[in-house]
Formats: structure tokens, C-alpha cells, sequence
């Protein structure tokens, strides 16, 4: 089946994937698909340049893109304390619980909810929207409805598409 998106973002399939896992996305957009990868998991933007330099070399040339998460409007950020304190003592008794009920091993030192996830914060989602930029990307999704207009306009300025996701029909109208 072709469509128009088809057509307009070069891919052979009207399939597009969304995954956080560099390996999965590009075997969607070898396969025909469009395979966007999520980049929330991404708090140093080298890292995630170097997993584009990944994809670049194993998408076989096919098309690919990039989902940031990134408000429409510049909120106040908050550091990596503030994160932790908002996680509250219940959610860590039932993720410990769950841990414990499943067999699973302690995380390594490194990898302990003290290194957060910080893909979220508005710096960081503009970096990611910086890197991905200087590589051959289609699509910038956003997880967050629109991006804010200069982040539109840049993007278009590269010939990038720019996808808002949208949680509610309400949104979406």
C-alpha cells in the first residue's frame, strides 16, 4: 500500500515505528518503514550522536527519525536532586517489590535512580534536536504536541518533517 506519507517521507511502507532502541528502529526503516527513535533515554547529546552515527551507517540509507521530549513553551528545569525528591516512597517500595518478587539483581552502583533520566528536561530535548539535525534525519516527532516555533522552523529550514503526538482526539483537532 503507497500513500502520500509514504511518498513524502521516502519510504516504501506506511509504517512508522517508534522504539527506544537504535537496533529496532533501523531494521524498521531497512525494512521499508519509517523507524523513529525515541531519544528520552539520552542525557549526554555525544551519546546520542554517536548512536546517529549508528544509525546513518545501518539503515542502508533508508530513511529514519528522531522523537524528542520537549514542551511547546520554555518550563522551569529542575536538577537531577529535584527529580529525585519527587519520586515518591510508595513507587520505590512497589519497584523494590517487584524486583525482589521477579528474582531480578540489584542494579549496579552506576546505574541506581540516582542517574536519572534527564531526556525530558527542555536543554536537553534541544540538544537532542541540535544533534539530530547534522544527520540525514526525516522526521522529528514530538511527545509533547508541538515543539516550540523555532524548533518548526528549523527543522524546515533542513527539509525535516515535524510530527506532534497527540495523547487525545482533543489534542490532535
Amino acid at each position: 500500500m503507497r500513500t502520500a506519507l509514504c511518498d513524502r517521507l521516502g519510504i516504501e511502507q506506511p509504517i512508522v515505528g517508534f522504539t527506544p532502541s537504535e537496533h529496532v528502529a533501523a531494521a524498521i526503516s531497512r525494512a521499508g518503514g519509517l523507524g523513529v527513535l525515541g531519544c528520552v533515554r539520552f542525557n549526554d547529546a555525544d551519546e546520542l550522536d554517536s548512536v546517529l552515527d549508528w544509525m546513518d551507517e545501518n539503515t542502508g540509507g533508508r530513511p529514519y527519525g528522531v522523537d524528542v521530549v520537549m514542551p511547546s513553551t520554555v518550563p522551569t528545569e529542575v536538577s537531577d536532586v529535584d527529580i529525585e525528591s519527587l519520586i515518591p516512597d510508595q513507587h520505590r517500595e512497589f519497584v523494590q517489590q517487584t524486583m525482589t518478587r521477579l528474582g531480578l539483581p540489584e542494579l549496579p552502583e552506576g546505574e541506581r535512580s540516582g542517574d536519572a533520566v534527564l531526556g525530558w528536561l527542555h536543554s536537553v530535548a534541544r540538544s537532542h534536536v541540535d544533534v539530530a539535525l547534522k544527520h540525514p534525519v526525516k522526521l522529528i516527532a514530538n511527545a509533547l504536541g508541538s515543539p516550540p516555533p523555532d524548533v518548526i522552523g528549523r527543522a524546515h529550514e533542513d527539509g525535516v518533517l515535524v510530527a506532534a503526538l497527540a495523547g487525545k482526539a482533543e489534542h490532535a483537532r
